[in-house]
């Protein structure tokens, strides 16, 4: 399920969960970035991994 645009709100939380110092400026600059971040992984809900096992039951050993 796609998800809203972050809002400045969002933007400011996340800027400061990340313990980023950045000026408004620059937050105003990256919001259109990390939507399209945002997106991208977004369309992986779609793709169908069926019974693919997870990663952590690979063995990376040679036998």
């Amino acid at each position: 399920m796609p998800r809203d645009n972050f809002d400045e709100a969002g933007l400011t939380a996340l800027v400061s969960f990340a313990r980023l110092d950045l000026s408004p400026e620059r937050k105003a600059a990256m919001a259109p970035a990390l939507d399209l971040i945002v997106g991208l992984i977004d369309s992986l809900d779609a793709v169908d991994v069926g019974e693919t096992p997870p990663a952590s039951a690979y063995d990376p050993r040679w036998e």
